[in-house]
């Protein structure tokens, strides 16, 4: 069973409670990229600068309520509802790596894939159970299930366009406005074209 102390960052809802079990390996945009794009040449501001691209990353994400690239999350549930949602938004189908849970007599059992699906239009995913399927009674303890899932693009060239050029524009102004405040006027903390560029993809919550 995956245990807490196997995971990273988490966050806990009133529904469920979700580990970071395996972070992205890959960056929506490059560090040669953002370079291009800031015409930078040199080499002493790559530190700097790819701090940049995830902190905009990041912001991107945060207002888009998306995980852009692919990384795995397992789900915390006390048991099992008619259906429920992974909680993490993504522009692609997440997967499922597999559900665990601990039946009656508190042995862990791995239900099998047959019994449930995702609805691959909802965002964030959904899962179902299989209209023949029994929905498994479970112990009575915290987190008896466990639901391991995987979302994400693999490579920041697969991230639509516009994300990646709203990506790229935070950079700019990141780099080019250091300070919060700049002779009295507060930095914008997403700059309004990035926000454009990023509404038509933003999942309501």
């Amino acid at each position: 069973m995956i245990t807490s102390s196997d995971l990273g960052l988490n966050i806990t809802t009133g529904y469920g409670k979700l580990f970071l079990k395996t972070a992205p390996s890959a960056i929506p945009v490059t560090l040669a990229e953002a370079k291009t794009h800031l015409r930078v040449t040199g080499t002493d501001d790559d530190t700097y600068i790819t701090t940049l691209i995830d902190v905009a990353t990041q912001t991107a994400e945060e207002f888009l309520n998306l995980k852009l690239m692919s990384q795995t999350w397992v789900l915390y549930l006390d048991a099992f509802p008619d259906y429920f949602d992974l909680l993490i938004g993504t522009l692609k189908t997440a997967t499922i790596g597999g559900i665990k849970y601990y039946n009656t007599s508190n042995a862990l059992t791995t239900l099998a894939s047959s019994n449930y699906f995702i609805d691959e239009f909802h965002r964030p995913a959904r899962v179902y159970f299989a209209d023949d399927a029994t929905i498994p009674d479970t112990y009575d303890r915290p987190n008896a299930v466990a639901v391991e899932f995987t979302l994400g693009y693999s490579t920041g060239s697969n991230v639509p366009a516009p994300i990646r050029q709203a990506i790229l524009l935070m950079i700019g102004t990141y780099y080019e406005i250091r300070q919060d405040v700049i002779t009295g006027t507060i930095a914008t903390h997403i700059p309004k074209t990035s926000e454009f560029l990023l509404r038509q993809y933003r999942i309501q919550q």
